[in-house]
């Protein structure tokens, strides 16, 4: 952080696609650099989030109570585990071995294959107990590698965005600097929300539903936001950047969540 960063902030916040037109017009000294940015404002947030989730870990711990009795603990581990009323074993388990025995990749030699089921094996199982036992550890440590998967995805949202303006002559990096500006936009506007949330879920009745408005409003300009962007940006009517911007937003969608389920079986699997 630097005497940049509030002027960059400022104008990410309220001035759509303005960094990135800054940025190819060759006035790129007087801001932070889109991916220091980008890397600056996910990592706040997830520090943010890893504080949060710990406080209410201790807070569990110092009541039980607060988190469920210990029958309801254990149905939910029921649950998760795939075991029946009846106790019939961990069906989730053995369905996860049994694929990972299944797997074999043509690109590595047999002894290979053979070391890497065992790896896959020990490490789903350490993961699945780790779920059953503490959801909440589990989920602080997929967190860790948010940072690291929107950083994957980024290129290949660019590159979605790339098609779909394919013949206005943009190049390639024009796209990716745009992205990376509008996702540290979206992570600022839900590192923003997170802090609104703590203060809306407190006692206080006129702070309450003062910042409940306040979040809401924060998501609206987020989606129209990100629509100016596109317009300002890509200098085309109102009608073909909506009709682009609906475009781009359902492929984000499908890419995102094929990608999400990709990342998260090899955390899964490997880490």
């Amino acid at each position: 952080l630097d005497g940049r960063a509030f002027r960059t902030l400022f104008f990410l916040l309220t001035k759509p696609a303005h960094l990135s037109k800054e940025y190819f017009s060759g006035r790129r000294v007087q801001y932070t650099p889109p991916l220091r940015l980008f890397l600056v404002i996910s990592v706040s947030f997830f520090l943010l989030v890893s504080f949060y989730t710990s406080i209410l870990s201790v807070e569990e711990a110092l009541n039980p109570d607060v988190s469920g009795s210990s029958d309801e603990r254990s149905d939910e581990e029921s649950i998760i585990l795939g075991s029946d009323e009846d106790g019939e074993g961990d069906n989730a388990l053995e369905e996860i071995l049994s694929f990972v025995e299944n797997i074999n990749l043509p690109f590595l030699d047999d002894q290979s294959n053979v070391n890497l089921r065992k790896v896959m094996s020990a490490q789903a199982e350490a993961n699945l107990n780790t779920l059953a036992d503490n959801p909440t550890e589990f989920a602080r440590g997929y967190l860790e590698y948010i940072t690291v998967f929107m950083l994957l995805m980024i290129p290949l949202l660019a590159f979605i965005q790339k098609l779909i303006y394919l013949r206005t002559g943009h190049y390639y990096v024009e796209h990716l600097v745009l992205t990376l500006h509008n996702h540290a936009f979206i992570i600022f506007v839900v590192f923003v929300n997170s802090l609104t949330g703590m203060v809306e879920e407190s006692q206080v009745p006129i702070l309450n539903t003062l910042f409940g408005f306040l979040g809401a409003a924060i998501y609206i300009w987020m989606w129209v936001y990100l629509f100016l962007s596109l317009k300002n940006y890509f200098q085309q009517g109102y009608g073909i950047t909506l009709l682009k911007y609906i475009t781009a937003t359902i492929f984000y969608g499908f890419t995102l969540i094929l990608g999400m389920l990709l990342f998260s079986g090899i955390l899964f699997f490997l880490f």
